[in-house]
C-alpha cells in the first residue's frame, strides 16, 4: 500500500460525514451521561480539527479512483421518471427496491375523515 503524502483536498462529504457522525455521538454519550449523572454535558466538534484527525488517517494511491462500472452492470437499480427536461434516468432508491419485495404485515391506517 503507497500512501499520498502530498497535501490533497479531502472529499466535502467525508469531512462533513465524519464532523455529523462524531456529533452525534458525542450528543449521544452527554445524554447517557445526563441519565447516569445529572447535570448538562458540552458536545464540542471542530470541522478543522475533525479534518487533521481525517489527514492522520493517510490515503491510499489512487484510492479515490475506483474503477467505473458500465452500464450494464448497473442496468437492473435503474429507473426512468418523467420530468420537466424529459425522460430521467437515474439510480432507483434503496427503499424501493427493498420495500417493493416484502409484504406489508399489517393494515394501513385510515386517512382523512369518514
Amino acid at each position: 500500500m503507497t500512501l499520498i503524502t502530498k497535501p490533497e483536498p479531502l472529499p466535502a462529504q467525508a469531512l462533513d460525514h465524519s464532523a455529523g457522525y462524531l456529533m452525534a455521538s458525542g450528543i449521544i454519550a452527554a445524554l447517557v451521561r445526563q441519565i447516569s449523572q445529572g447535570q448538562s454535558w458540552h458536545v464540542g466538534v471542530s470541522l478543522a480539527q475533525c479534518g487533521h484527525w481525517l489527514r492522520s488517517l493517510g490515503r491510499i494511491h489512487e484510492g479515490f479512483a475506483p474503477a467505473d462500472p458500465g452500464y450494464d452492470q448497473v442496468a437492473d437499480v435503474m429507473e426512468d421518471s418523467a420530468s420537466g427536461f424529459g425522460t430521467l434516468r437515474a439510480v432507483s432508491h434503496s427503499a424501493r427496491r427493498i420495500l417493493g419485495r416484502t409484504q406489508r404485515a399489517a393494515r394501513l391506517p385510515p386517512c382523512g375523515m369518514a
